[in-house]
């Protein structure tokens, strides 16, 4: 239809400009704090050990996101509500009981998402492209510890709320709030929660975390879509942030990121149990309602 094809152009658009605009204003961050010869060198940057370091990473990521996430969106939503031709997943009856079931299954889904991971990395490691890719998510890691691991009170709140509360916010604006509500024009609810976690795989640029980034994309989209309401999809991804901001805190440096974890099966075969009886008690709840 040529409205979807006029918005779907509206939104590339969009996107393009807030790519254009993080690569040029995120190393303001790393200006700011005095490190403009290394805009363009991350693992020389890491290799320095003052604090001010993730100071500067921490403000070129918040940067980065605010551009490249917040900025395309909020400006498509605007467009939408004044156009009011992209409509959201219909609301369905929903209750409290509901929203605890819900925020269960995400949490209970890590540890099988994080062996699809390891499986994934160990089939693959000797694929000529993933060597490049697995070097990337090192240097990835590196870089959110530096950001997490800063000396004072002030520093760990600026990390919270880039870590925790930025980020999950703006990725499920975009992911979810804009990309997955366009996909649910004209499509059924499945192809659209689909489409919006292969966006969300993609704009995390991780091809290591593949498995992982999916299955919590499919996770939040089917979320959104039963519910129609986009806060929950948020408040998951905030947990899961924070459960994951809080996890790295208490490991310490180097086990972010890390790849060579042993596989919990019995743990991971109880928890995956958990979140099918969660995703269950929501679909006979609703189904009892219809």
């Amino acid at each position: 239809m040529p409205h979807l094809r006029r918005e779907a152009l509206f939104l590339l658009l969009a996107l393009l400009g807030g790519t254009i605009l993080a690569s040029i204003f995120t190393s303001k961050g790393l200006e700011f704090y005095g490190y403009k010869s290394y805009v363009m060198d991350l693992p020389s940057l890491l290799l320095r050990e003052e604090p001010g370091v993730g100071r500067a990473l921490l403000l070129s990521q918040a940067l980065y996101t605010a551009l490249m996430f917040v900025l395309p969106a909020v400006f498509i939503l605007q467009r939408w509500q004044q156009k009011n031709g992209i409509r959201q997943p219909s609301k369905s009856k929903w209750t409290w009981v509901d929203s605890l079931l819900a925020l269960c299954i995400l949490p209970a889904s890590l540890p099988l998402l994080n062996l699809l991971t390891t499986l994934w990395v160990s089939a693959s490691k000797d694929w000529g492209f993933m060597q490049a890719a697995i070097e990337s998510q090192n240097q990835g890691a590196q870089m959110v510890e530096r950001m997490l691991f800063l000396p004072n009170s002030a520093d760990h709140v600026a990390s919270i709320l880039v870590f925790v509360f930025l980020a999950a916010i703006s990725e499920e604006l975009l992911f979810r709030g804009v990309i997955q509500r366009f996909l649910h024009q004209g499509r059924t609810s499945q192809w659209a929660i689909l489409g919006g976690a292969i966006a969300f795989a993609l704009g995390h640029m991780n091809f290591v975390q593949w498995p992982f980034l999916l299955g919590a994309g499919v996770i939040l989209g089917s979320l959104y879509a039963l519910s129609g309401r986009l806060w929950l999809s948020m408040l998951a991804h905030l947990l899961h942030n924070a459960m994951t901001y809080n996890w790295t805190i208490q490991a310490g440096p180097g086990a972010y990121g890390d790849l060579d974890l042993p596989l919990p099966w019995l743990q991971t075969g109880m928890y995956t149990l958990a979140a099918a009886a969660a995703a269950f008690g929501i679909y006979r709840r609703r189904s009892l309602r219809i």
